[in-house]
């Protein structure tokens, strides 16, 4: 059917004033068109490939001659394929223009995209408005069949931007409801507030007014539009149009006696001063809180408001961190390892100042900039949160090490540090290494002078070995070094850190104790390795090589220097063969020489006359062969006197020892080889007095047989002094073989085969020396049960030496004898006698108590075929 000629007279008339109005599109959708803007310019310039400048121009022409021509032939094909028009049917034919009209405004309106090209979210939506009803899915599938060939087209380049067309040609309004296109409508027929809100470009956002919060973001766009109407700006681009009529909107709002909003740029740059610690125009940080708080009098909505919080936790830990650097960075009693980490965050802050100094131009250009048009660069609260997220991460970590470390110090603070490694978190895990890198150096360099140069430099004590100036060099070893276990980092294990402490103890007493100077450890890179790590956090097992190799050249060294400059092992043997009483022809002509002497009460004792007495004993024994140094530290000492002390209670043998021999055999020691000596002495007293008891009676046999009644006396005492001598003699055997001898044999294998440094030959010793002590029953569980007994059984032996010199004076009287006194003299030998087998039955039973292999023995010796336990 044909078309009537005023429906052409109208449509001709309304074609007319569009070309006439091309930017009045109607104020009242301009706003709105900015929503949507960014996406019609993009499918423009991606469509048409052309540069479209005539847009902005008061042009008289219609949208359709704004393009080009083939665009316009294609456009018209499109819209004929989609809408199929019947020339007869005038409805069709409105409707097709209207389409095409629309169609051809969109592709001419703006020549530059201001959205992302992103195909597949275009085709989604479109997809999610055909599923909308349910009851008819052909369409979705239509589309889902038309889509995949359009993906198949090679020539097609921008298909994004054909879908953007279609999306927004299907919001079109129904052709029977849609007004006409004169300037009063506005363009309201375009549809172009019904834009799916998933089309909307990422950097547009709506602008909420307070006062009024039932207000869209569109209606506020189109109200904004319709209050300003200024002719002068017609021809500036929609986005700088919209961002002038805010400003007339505030000024309004502000002379109405309404609290103005803060614009964005405001708080975005209140936000740079605050990210720098200090405070902002509208945002400022209270003491009392310490908090960020905004001023109560400033009018942002509080999505906007919570948003500006979020971001202020970038500022609060940045205060956080420089508070806790300012003190400490040149604070010299704060640590080398504090100002390390000090340094190291102020290293981690040089990108967070790059960031903020990035962000500063950024808003200086938005800012400076009057007709800046949002795209995708622009800066934005949230793009501001986006941006800042990696350096808010950062800075959380530092703030949380700050917490952690702030009263630490030294390899505490390492440690501590150490300890946040063991993060799940990849990203967590490398920061932290990386950041311990640096932290830990100046540990290092004094774990690398400690075991190398033996030098403890650390002026803060932060290092885990402590040095104790005021201990004098010949207590070097014992006292002047300690281990300070708060300061041992805990990926050092303590075996670990016990080889660090012994190679600089070492090499101190190698230097000072020693007197040798000449020994310097070898530089790591002369080891034969063929990769030699240097020292530095992270490669502890190399760390762990070099200190071995460095503790076993250093150990060997100084044990080889008490070995054979120092005669470690002669002093051993001089210990064991004069204080231990194992030179026997050198103890026996001793004891021989000064018996009747010690005899005497102590304080006739002269400590010159007994020197002169061991000088002679050492010449008429095999001693006189031992080197002359050994034999020069061998002297007398007399202990303390008391009243009615004999020369056998205060005479003892001495040993002298000097620097640095006198490590091995500290006072302690040498006060157990003290108690030793004293005890064996006065073993070999009561051996000695038996053995000339028993000469003296094996002549007294003869001379007193002829004497009537005394027979029988002295076949008993003979047979009493051979019982105290058999168990003397295996008591003796005990304590010289078994004792003795055993325990120097493992001493000597130990030292001179399995001893690695000078600690373990100072344990060896003590073990040593414990093991004889406690054998001897003069320590431990067996002290009080059996030494006890036996310093009564010393005591019986020396006490029946009386008696029998009361019986042989008897025998010996030949002017007078009597015989009252020969019956007390045996009942005092009879009494003797019992107690002795009393206290060696007690003795025995004890003995039999224990299960030790070696008592077990010794009571066998001492109770030969059961002779003490059948009577």
């Amino acid at each position: 059917m044909s078309i009537p000629d005023s429906l052409r007279a109208f449509l001709q008339e309304n074609r007319n004033q569009q070309q006439t109005h091309q930017y009045s599109l109607g104020e009242s959708s301009r706003t709105p068109r900015l929503s949507t803007a960014s996406s019609y310019h993009s499918l423009s310039h991606n469509l048409n490939n052309t540069n479209n400048n005539n847009n902005n121009s008061n042009s008289s022409s219609s949208s359709t001659s704004t393009l080009d021509r083939h665009t316009a032939k294609t456009l018209q094909k499109l819209v004929q394929r989609f809408i199929q028009p019947d020339p007869d049917d005038v409805q069709d034919q409105v409707h097709y223009d209207v389409i095409y009209e629309k169609c051809a405004r969109i592709l001419a309106s703006q020549p530059t995209p201001l959205i992302l090209e992103d195909e597949n979210n275009v085709a989604n939506i479109i997809r999610r408005k055909l599923t909308r009803d349910p009851q008819d899915t052909s369409k979705a599938s239509r589309f889902g069949h038309l889509y995949n060939k359009l993906t198949s087209q090679p020539v097609l380049r921008n298909k994004w931007a054909i879908l953007y067309l279609l999306s927004l040609v299907s919001e079109v309004d129904d052709p029977s409801s849609a007004p006409s296109l004169s300037p009063t409508s506005g363009g309201s027929s375009l549809g172009l507030s019904s834009v799916s809100p998933q089309l909307q470009p990422t950097n547009s956002r709506p602008y909420d007014m307070q006062h009024d919060s039932t207000t869209t973001s569109r209606n506020t766009r189109r109200r904004l539009a319709d209050d300003y109407d200024s002719e002068n700006d017609r021809m500036l681009p929609p986005a700088t149009q919209l961002e002038k009529a805010r400003e007339a909107y505030q000024n309004s709002i502000s002379n109405s006696g309404y609290e103005p909003v803060v614009p964005e740029s405001a708080l975005l740059r209140d936000l740079i001063f605050i990210f720098q610690g200090i405070d902002g125009q509208y945002i400022k940080f209270d003491t009392n809180t310490g908090e960020y708080a905004m001023d109560s009098q400033v009018n942002v909505p509080q999505p906007t408001k919570d948003l500006v919080y979020r971001l202020t936790e970038i500022g609060w830990l940045y205060r956080r961190i420089q508070t806790f650097i300012r003190p400490r960075c040149n604070d010299p009693s704060a640590g080398l390892v504090a100002q390390a980490f000090c340094f190291a965050l102020q290293h981690e802050l040089t990108d967070y100042y790059k960031l903020i100094a990035v962000l500063e131009a950024q808003i200086e250009k938005q800012t400076s900039s009057t007709f800046s048009v949002p795209n995708e660069h622009t800066l934005t609260l949230r793009r501001l949160l986006l941006w800042t997220r990696e350096s808010s991460q950062r800075l959380r970590l530092m703030s949380v090490l700050v917490d952690v470390c702030k009263d630490q110090k030294g390899g505490a603070l390492v440690s501590t540090m150490h300890n946040y490694t063991k993060h799940g978190d990849p990203f967590i895990q490398k920061y932290i290494r990386a950041m311990l890198e640096e932290v830990s150096k100046p540990f290092y360099e004094m774990l690398q002078r400690w075991i190398y140069e033996g030098e403890l430099d650390d002026p803060y004590q932060e290092f885990f070995v402590a040095c104790d100036p005021s201990v004098s060099e010949e207590e070097l070893w014992q006292r002047k070094y300690t281990i300070r276990e708060n300061m041992i980092p805990s990926f050092i294990s303590s075996e670990l850190a016990q080889k660090i402490f012994l190679i600089g103890k070492s090499l101190n007493f190698i230097r000072y104790s020693c007197q040798d100077d000449a020994f310097v450890v070898k530089d790591p890179n002369s080891f034969n390795t063929s990769h030699v790590p240097t020292f530095k956090y992270g490669d502890i097992l190399a760390v762990e090589r070099l200190i071995d190799l460095t503790y076993r050249e250093t150990s060997n060294q100084l044990i080889d220097l008490l070995k054979h400059k120092y005669k470690l092992m002669d002093h051993l043997r001089a210990l064991k063969r004069y204080l231990l009483l194992g030179q026997g022809d050198f103890i026996q002509y001793l004891m021989g020489t000064l018996g009747p002497g010690l005899n005497r009460p102590a304080n006739t004792l002269f400590r010159h006359n007994l020197t002169g007495v061991l000088e002679t004993a050492i010449r008429a024994s095999n001693a006189q062969y031992d080197d002359p140094e050994i034999l020069n530290r061998l002297d007398v000492r007399l202990l303390e006197v008391s009243a009615n002390d004999l020369g056998w209670d205060v005479f003892t043998l001495d040993y002298h020892l000097d620097s640095p021999i006198n490590t091995v055999f500290s006072p302690s020691a040498m006060h157990q080889y003290l108690r030793m000596f004293n005890f064996l002495w006065q073993l070999k007293r009561v051996e000695y007095t038996l053995t000339a008891s028993w000469r003296r009676w094996s002549m007294a046999s003869r001379d007193f047989a002829s004497i009537p009644g005394m027979a029988q006396d002295l076949h008993q005492a003979q047979l009493c002094i051979s019982h105290m001598v058999h168990f003397i003699y295996q008591l003796q055997h005990y304590y010289l073989f078994e004792v003795l001898e055993c325990s120097w044999e493992k001493l000597d294998d130990y030292i001179n085969n399995k001893c690695i440094d000078l600690d373990s030959i100072i344990e060896a010793h003590s073990q040593y020396l414990s093991e004889i002590t406690e054998k001897g029953f003069l320590s431990g569980a067996k002290n009080q049960a059996l030494s006890v007994r036996l310093d009564s059984l010393f005591e019986i032996i020396l006490t029946y030496k009386s008696v029998l010199d009361n019986l042989y004076a008897f025998g010996s009287s030949s002017s007078h004898r009597d015989l009252e006194k020969l019956k007390r003299i045996r009942t005092k030998h009879k009494d003797m006698e019992k107690k002795f087998e009393t206290q060696v039955h007690e003795f025995l039973d004890v003995l039999a108590s224990y299960h030790d292999e070696d008592l077990r023995s010794l009571l066998t010796r001492l109770n030969y075929n059961g002779y003490y336990s059948s009577n």
